[in-house]
């Protein structure tokens, strides 16, 4: 069975279903492009699966170590195409983690979370993580 079934519905636009919950999830492509600009376009998701990626790997690695990491976030602040080669080439993610985390806490997960994530070791693009203790 396929993992995810992917329609183009026109005028830039694509319809995704998550097979084994059905969920589902819309791009199109930005207006200046053609498209129709209502949802996130595919370069957006693909910065959000870094960031998701990262945050999980982050918070999974607090869970080992017995620390909550629950309510910690993400925002992906810039991303960078180069329109000649079609290429993503920096993707910025500041990641916000709790003020409480000690620093040799703070020194592994920003560690793991640049070593263990799928997503980031898969990618060419520079990838920036910020990390902010509050």
């Amino acid at each position: 069975m396929a993992i995810v079934t992917t329609k183009f519905m026109g005028n830039g636009r694509t319809h995704t279903v998550y097979n084994a919950t059905g969920k589902e999830i819309t791009t199109d492509v930005d207006k200046s492009n053609g498209g129709m600009g209502e949802n996130p376009n595919p370069v957006f998701l693909l910065c959000s699966a870094l960031s998701a990626c990262a945050l999980s790997v982050i918070g999974m690695s607090a869970k080992k170590m017995d620390i909550d990491a629950s309510g910690c976030w993400a925002e992906v602040t810039d991303v960078e195409e180069d329109t000649k080669t079609y290429e993503v080439t920096r993707i910025d993610i500041t990641f916000h983690l709790k003020a409480e985390f000690e620093p040799s806490v703070r020194k592994r997960l920003e560690a793991y979370s640049h070593k263990a994530c799928f997503v980031g070791n898969t990618l060419k693009a520079e990838k920036n993580f910020t990390f902010v203790y509050e």
